[in-house]
C-alpha cells in the first residue's frame, strides 16, 4: 500500500502586497498634489497679481468677509502632505538597497541587460533620497510659516537669500520622481488601454513630454522669482498684498 504525504502549504503573507499598495496609493496622491501644485506656482508668470489671488484663493479668501483668507489652511495641507510623504518615503525604503552587494548586483544588471525599468527605479531612488531632506525641508517651512506665502516674499527668497538654487534642484528631483512614479504605478497595476506593449510605448513618450513641460515651466517660474527679487532688490520689503492696501489708501483718503 502506497501512502501520499501531503506537505502541508504555508499560506503566503498578504503583507507585501499590501504594502506595494499602500505605497502605490500614497504616491499616487503626491505625485497629483505635484502636478496641481507646480500650476499654482506658474501663475507668478502671468504677473505677482495673478499669484496674489491664486495664494488668496488657496486660503480660502472667498469664505473670509474681510478677504484676508485663512493661512492655518495652508499648515494644514502641509501637514497632511509632510504626512503622506513620511508613509510613502518609509514604505519605499523597502526597496532600497540595504547594502553594498544589493547595489553591486543592481549596477550590474543596469549595465550588462541595458533594461531602461531598472534605469527608471534607480532614478527614483536618487531623486528620492533627495526629496526625502529637500521635500521635507520644503514643506515643514510652508507648515510653520503659512504667512509667508506671498509674491513678494518668495522673490525675497528665491533672489535676496539665494534660495533659488535649493527650488530649482527640488523642482528637477520632484518632477522627474513623480513622472516616473505615476508612470511605474500605472504600468505596475495594468491601468493601461489597449494593447500592454503599445500602450507601454505611448505612456512612456506621455511620461517623458509631461516631464520636459513640467520642467520648463517649473524652472521658468523660478527665473520669473529671481527677477522679480533683483527688480525689488533696493525696495522695502512688503507683502504684496500691503501694497495693494497701501495704493488703495492712498486713493481714498
Amino acid at each position: 500500500m502506497a501512502y501520499l504525504t501531503l506537505e502541508r502549504r504555508q499560506k503566503k503573507s498578504k503583507v507585501p502586497a499590501r504594502l506595494d499598495v499602500a505605497q502605490s496609493l500614497t504616491g499616487l496622491v503626491l505625485g497629483l498634489f505635484i502636478l496641481g501644485h507646480i500650476l499654482f506656482v506658474s501663475a507668478i508668470l502671468l504677473g505677482p497679481e495673478v499669484a496674489y489671488k491664486v495664494d488668496k484663493a488657496l486660503e480660502a479668501s472667498f469664505l473670509d468677509p474681510e478677504g484676508h483668507g485663512y493661512s492655518y489652511l495652508v499648515s494644514l495641507a502641509a501637514f497632511t502632505i509632510a504626512t503622506i510623504l513620511i508613509v510613502h518615503a518609509g514604505l519605499g525604503l523597502r526597496k532600497f538597497p540595504a547594502s553594498f552587494r544589493q547595489y553591486r548586483i543592481m549596477q550590474d544588471q543596469i549595465e550588462n541587460l541595458n533594461h531602461d525599468e531598472t534605469r527608471l527605479w534607480l532614478m527614483q531612488v536618487v531623486t528620492g533620497f533627495i526629496l526625502f531632506f529637500f521635500g521635507s525641508a520644503h514643506v515643514f517651512a510652508m507648515m510653520l510659516n503659512p504667512g509667508q506665502i506671498d509674491p513678494y516674499l518668495a522673490a525675497e527668497r528665491y533672489f535676496g537669500h539665494g534660495m533659488w538654487l535649493f527650488y530649482l534642484i527640488l523642482l528637477w528631483a520632484v518632477v522627474v520622481h513623480a513622472f516616473i512614479g505615476l508612470y511605474r504605478v500605472l504600468l505596475k497595476w495594468g491601468w493601461l488601454c489597449g494593447k500592454p506593449r503599445q500602450a507601454r510605448r505611448t505612456l512612456r513618450v506621455v511620461q517623458r513630454v509631461l516631464t520636459a513641460f513640467y520642467l520648463l515651466v517649473g524652472t521658468m517660474s523660478i527665473l520669473y522669482y529671481v527677477k522679480l527679487g533683483y527688480e525689488r532688490a533696493d525696495l522695502p520689503l512688503q507683502k504684496y498684498g500691503q501694497e495693494i492696501q497701501g495704493s488703495s489708501s492712498s486713493t481714498h483718503p
